[in-house]
Protein backbone atom coordinates (compact mmCIF):
# COMPACT_ATOMS: atom_id res chain seq x y z
CA UNK A 1 0.00 0.00 0.00
CA UNK A 2 3.00 2.33 0.79
CA UNK A 3 4.36 2.08 -2.36
CA UNK A 4 0.91 2.63 -4.17
CA UNK A 5 0.46 5.69 -2.39
CA UNK A 6 4.64 6.63 -3.05
CA UNK A 7 4.06 6.03 -6.28
CA UNK A 8 0.96 8.22 -7.19
CA UNK A 9 2.69 11.16 -5.14
CA UNK A 10 5.95 10.91 -7.07
CA UNK A 11 3.52 10.83 -10.68
CA UNK A 12 1.40 13.43 -9.51
CA UNK A 13 4.83 15.86 -8.32
CA UNK A 14 5.71 15.21 -12.23
CA UNK A 15 2.66 16.18 -14.02
CA UNK A 16 2.36 18.92 -11.85
CA UNK A 17 6.46 20.07 -12.16
CA UNK A 18 5.74 19.51 -15.65
CA UNK A 19 2.75 22.12 -15.87
CA UNK A 20 4.75 24.30 -13.96
CA UNK A 21 7.50 24.11 -16.67
CA UNK A 22 4.90 24.46 -19.74
CA UNK A 23 3.48 27.67 -17.65
CA UNK A 24 6.86 29.30 -17.75
CA UNK A 25 7.44 28.29 -21.23
CA UNK A 26 4.37 29.94 -22.43
CA UNK A 27 4.16 33.00 -20.41
CA UNK A 28 7.91 34.12 -21.81
CA UNK A 29 6.78 33.01 -25.62
CA UNK A 30 3.43 34.74 -24.95
CA UNK A 31 5.26 37.89 -23.49
CA UNK A 32 8.03 38.11 -26.50
CA UNK A 33 5.67 37.70 -29.23
CA UNK A 34 2.77 40.65 -27.24
CA UNK A 35 5.78 42.82 -26.57
CA UNK A 36 6.55 43.53 -30.10
CA UNK A 37 9.88 42.35 -29.53
CA UNK A 38 9.25 39.32 -32.14
CA UNK A 39 7.61 40.72 -34.29
CA UNK A 40 7.21 44.58 -36.13
CA UNK A 41 3.70 44.89 -34.64
CA UNK A 42 3.01 44.97 -30.95
CA UNK A 43 -0.33 43.85 -29.46
CA UNK A 44 0.58 45.85 -26.33
CA UNK A 45 -0.42 49.41 -27.05
CA UNK A 46 2.65 51.29 -25.28
CA UNK A 47 1.66 55.13 -23.98
CA UNK A 48 4.54 56.99 -23.52
CA UNK A 49 2.49 59.09 -20.76
CA UNK A 50 2.34 55.63 -18.63
CA UNK A 51 5.28 53.98 -20.05
CA UNK A 52 7.17 53.50 -16.50
CA UNK A 53 3.10 51.48 -14.94
CA UNK A 54 3.01 49.18 -18.15
CA UNK A 55 6.68 48.44 -17.79
CA UNK A 56 6.07 47.66 -14.11
CA UNK A 57 2.66 45.26 -15.02
CA UNK A 58 4.18 43.64 -17.91
CA UNK A 59 7.80 42.87 -16.39
CA UNK A 60 6.72 42.14 -13.20
CA UNK A 61 3.61 39.86 -14.24
CA UNK A 62 6.51 37.71 -16.28
CA UNK A 63 9.39 37.81 -13.21
CA UNK A 64 6.86 36.74 -10.78
CA UNK A 65 4.39 34.28 -12.57
CA UNK A 66 7.43 32.65 -13.91
CA UNK A 67 9.08 32.76 -9.90
CA UNK A 68 5.90 31.51 -8.74
CA UNK A 69 6.05 28.67 -10.88
CA UNK A 70 9.78 27.70 -10.75
CA UNK A 71 8.94 27.92 -6.90
CA UNK A 72 7.21 25.26 -6.90
CA UNK A 73 9.37 22.97 -9.16
CA UNK A 74 12.15 23.44 -6.67
CA UNK A 75 9.52 22.31 -3.88
CA UNK A 76 8.58 19.33 -5.31
CA UNK A 77 11.86 18.25 -6.60
CA UNK A 78 13.33 18.96 -2.28
CA UNK A 79 10.42 17.54 -1.66
CA UNK A 80 11.04 14.12 -4.11
CA UNK A 81 14.80 13.93 -3.23
CA UNK A 82 13.96 14.05 0.75
CA UNK A 83 11.52 11.58 0.62
CA UNK A 84 14.16 9.41 -0.93
CA UNK A 85 16.01 9.76 2.22
CA UNK A 86 12.99 9.21 4.82
CA UNK A 87 12.21 12.31 5.34
CA UNK A 88 8.86 13.69 4.37
CA UNK A 89 8.62 17.16 5.58
CA UNK A 90 12.17 18.43 5.02
CA UNK A 91 13.34 21.73 6.77
CA UNK A 92 15.04 23.12 3.75
CA UNK A 93 11.50 23.86 2.40
CA UNK A 94 10.09 25.54 5.13
CA UNK A 95 10.66 29.05 3.41
CA UNK A 96 9.76 28.15 -0.12
CA UNK A 97 5.96 28.02 0.24
CA UNK A 98 5.93 31.69 1.85
CA UNK A 99 7.65 32.86 -1.57
CA UNK A 100 5.49 30.90 -3.43
CA UNK A 101 2.51 32.70 -1.86
CA UNK A 102 4.04 36.20 -2.54
CA UNK A 103 5.18 35.52 -5.78
CA UNK A 104 1.19 34.45 -6.45
CA UNK A 105 -0.23 37.23 -5.40
CA UNK A 106 1.65 39.67 -7.23
CA UNK A 107 1.91 37.98 -10.24
CA UNK A 108 -2.19 37.52 -9.93
CA UNK A 109 -2.64 40.81 -9.28
CA UNK A 110 -0.69 42.08 -11.93
CA UNK A 111 -2.02 39.86 -14.46
CA UNK A 112 -5.47 40.78 -13.24
CA UNK A 113 -5.01 44.35 -14.55
CA UNK A 114 -2.66 43.70 -17.22
CA UNK A 115 -5.52 44.09 -19.69
CA UNK A 116 -6.47 47.10 -18.40
CA UNK A 117 -3.17 48.67 -18.91
CA UNK A 118 -1.39 46.94 -21.88
CA UNK A 119 -3.85 45.86 -23.94
CA UNK A 120 -6.75 48.03 -24.50
CA UNK A 121 -6.65 50.81 -27.10
CA UNK A 122 -6.03 53.45 -24.20
CA UNK A 123 -4.67 51.98 -21.93
CA UNK A 124 -5.78 53.75 -18.14
CA UNK A 125 -4.50 53.57 -14.45
CA UNK A 126 -7.22 54.91 -13.19
CA UNK A 127 -7.92 52.09 -10.70
CA UNK A 128 -5.79 48.59 -9.52
CA UNK A 129 -8.04 45.56 -9.28
CA UNK A 130 -7.61 42.90 -6.92
CA UNK A 131 -9.90 39.69 -7.42
CA UNK A 132 -10.97 38.22 -4.53
CA UNK A 133 -9.81 34.51 -5.68
CA UNK A 134 -6.41 36.01 -5.59
CA UNK A 135 -6.99 37.26 -2.04
CA UNK A 136 -8.60 33.54 -1.30
CA UNK A 137 -5.76 31.79 -3.19
CA UNK A 138 -3.04 33.53 -1.44
CA UNK A 139 -4.39 33.15 1.96
CA UNK A 140 -4.80 29.17 0.74
CA UNK A 141 -0.84 29.49 0.07
CA UNK A 142 0.09 30.75 3.33
CA UNK A 143 -2.48 28.01 5.56
CA UNK A 144 -0.60 25.48 3.67
CA UNK A 145 2.52 27.16 4.33
CA UNK A 146 2.10 27.27 8.36
CA UNK A 147 0.69 23.93 8.42
CA UNK A 148 4.15 22.99 6.42
CA UNK A 149 6.33 24.75 8.98
CA UNK A 150 4.33 23.40 11.49
CA UNK A 151 4.89 19.84 10.08
CA UNK A 152 8.31 20.10 9.56
CA UNK A 153 9.10 21.79 12.73
CA UNK A 154 7.18 18.30 14.93
CA UNK A 155 8.88 16.10 12.36
CA UNK A 156 11.87 17.30 13.12
CA UNK A 157 11.34 17.39 17.12
CA UNK A 158 9.89 13.99 16.67
CA UNK A 159 13.65 12.69 14.83
CA UNK A 160 15.08 14.26 17.71
CA UNK A 161 13.27 12.07 20.39
CA UNK A 162 14.00 8.75 19.19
Amino acid sequence: MKTNKNNFLKGAAIAAAILCAVQIVWLSVQSWNISGLGAENSEINWDKTILPIQLIVFLGRLIFCVAYNALIITFLTKTMKALKGGVIFPKSNVLLPFCTAGCYFIGTMLNDNFDNILMTETPCYTYFAINSSTIIFTLLFLIFALLYKMAADISEENNLTI
